[in-house]
């Protein structure tokens, strides 16, 4: 063998181990020139990439990522350099921690005057964690700075108080002989679509090794008050798990406040009714707490019928008194712990914990004949009201939101073909 062969085999046996390592690297590896365009990417870095490639496609990585990091351009542009690192562990924020905190770390190396290697890695568990860690450095501030509206108790493994402080009968009223033996629930107004979280927030705990949450709580005189409430996991020398410490703040003032900057960012500003942001978010969680405690959980989406209709005879400020009417009814039909946002123009989204298809379907027909049976002024005449109903429920084919709103969607559809003013369950058309 020539030694020109010899060297084609030795760039053979290089190249194949480079695209090797490139494609079994737990890291996204991306190889382009110097204004961004993509020349070679990994599996891992096109998983990382899709949450934010459009319609152009994964071409330029700069385009891709000037969504959430704009500023990579301009480093690149200002590294005059003829090779060396542009950055490194530089963080971009794809997604909030509402909508998942997706956070990749950054770095990307000049190698020549064409070529730039980017190194991509997801760090969103541990910046989570930070998140989590800053949360805590929180409470400890305020737990050595504000003393006089916590309290301090225990916990065994089941959850039941067994140990009480002059603070926490201070903050409650009740008496250390009445709260031994009782589980926190005794102080929650929960109702009873939401005692599951009892559990919840020890099982978060011991997972996460510490939980935090807000409560509304009865103090024993009857009077309510909103308390922050962080349980801890309790090792014991062996460092076996053995309990909880709980500390309960009062935080009555601050959440006054606080909800009422919450009703600005989760209300639809018209009809009072959740957002569609909020909306998504309080489903998620509901549809992982029916997976933990296999629950059941259904969707209901309603229109209000010939609403053009309203809007051209009678006007938009009519229209909205017809939009505020649905939802008011909505409030009144729907129990606790159910949700109606408003999902976009005269359509609206209902979510029903704990409820199946036939416990659907009742809950849609007082909805509907209610709605039926209201009317709304409008000047002289009075306009009645009638909405279409597409019902959902979570089932192993429709097992994410995701499909449980367009199988809902799809029987309002049906609905709306059916004369409107009914009900159509996706399990019957």
């Amino acid at each position: 063998m020539s030694s020109i062969e010899l060297a084609n085999d030795s760039i053979e046996s290089d190249y194949e181990a480079l695209v090797s390592f490139m494609y079994l690297s737990p890291v996204g590896l991306v190889r382009t020139d110097l204004i961004g365009k993509i020349d070679m990417l990994n599996p891992k870095a096109t998983q990382l990439l899709m949450p934010l490639v459009k319609s152009t496609g994964l071409e330029n990585l700069f385009e891709t990522l000037a969504c959430a990091a704009p500023d990579l351009r301009n480093l690149v542009s200002s590294f005059r350099e003829s090779c060396g690192s542009i950055c490194e562990n530089h963080r971009i924020h794809v997604s909030s921690a509402a909508d998942g905190g997706i956070v990749l770390a950054c770095t990307i190396v000049k190698v020549n005057d064409e070529v730039l290697i980017t190194v991509l890695t997801d760090i969103s568990s541990q910046v989570a964690t930070e998140r989590r860690l800053k949360q805590t450095d929180s409470w400890l501030d305020a737990i050595y700075t504000i003393v006089n509206d916590f309290a301090v108790l225990g916990l065994d493994k089941q959850g039941v108080i067994n140990s009480w402080s002059p603070s926490a009968e201070r903050l409650t009223g009740y008496a250390e002989s009445e709260a031994i033996g009782e589980t926190l629930g005794r102080f929650y107004s929960l109702s009873d679509m939401e005692v599951d979280v009892l559990k919840e927030q020890l099982i978060f705990a011991r997972e996460e090794g510490w939980h935090s949450r807000d409560y509304l709580c009865q103090h024993k005189s009857g009077v309510n008050f909103f308390a922050q409430t962080m349980i801890a996991v309790l090792r014991d020398e062996s460092d076996e798990f053995s309990g909880y410490t709980v500390v309960f703040r009062d935080i009555t003032e601050r959440k006054v406040s606080s909800d009422n900057l919450a009703n600005l960012l989760t209300k639809d500003h018209l009809t009072g009714a959740a957002n569609r942001a909020h909306f998504f978010n309080l489903a998620e969680k509901e549809l992982a707490r029916a997976s933990r405690y296999e629950h059941s959980i259904s969707i209901i989406m309603l229109d209000a019928d010939h609403f053009k209709h309203v809007n051209d005879t009678w006007g938009h400020p009519t229209g909205d008194e017809v939009l505020k009417s649905i939802v008011k009814i909505a409030e009144g039909v729907l129990r606790p712990g159910d949700t109606i946002a408003r999902f976009g123009g005269e359509e609206f989204v209902v979510l029903l914990p704990k409820s199946n298809s036939a416990e659907t379907s009742a809950i849609a027909e007082r909805l509907r004949s209610s709605i039926e049976a209201s009317s709304v002024e409008a000047g002289d005449d009075e306009i009645k009201i009638t909405v279409s109903i597409g019902c959902a429920s979570l089932s192993q084919s429709r097992s994410t939101l995701k499909q449980l709103l367009v199988s809902a969607d799809r029987a309002l559809y049906q609905a709306k073909s059916r004369g409107r003013n009914c009900i159509v369950d996706i399990d019957d058309c």
